[in-house]
């Protein structure tokens, strides 16, 4: 499990965040988050929700 910026909100897995890892964008800069999925987060944290739960949530929502 990897801590910090580099960690989902909701799961604590790797959310392979680009500007985390020192890049200038990131995967999440070129997707559309689903209202609900956004408001699951605590909105202090400022980290990206991973692909899988993202992927997951569309799933179940589809």
């Amino acid at each position: 499990m990897s801590t910090g910026e580099e960690s989902c909100p909701l799961c604590g897995g790797e959310n392979h965040c680009g500007v985390a890892k020192g890049e200038k964008e990131c995967w999440c800069m070129t997707v559309r988050f689903p209202e609900k999925l956004l408001d699951a987060v605590q909105t202090e944290q400022r980290t990206c929700i991973c692909p899988t739960c993202l992927d997951t949530y569309k799933k179940e929502q589809g």
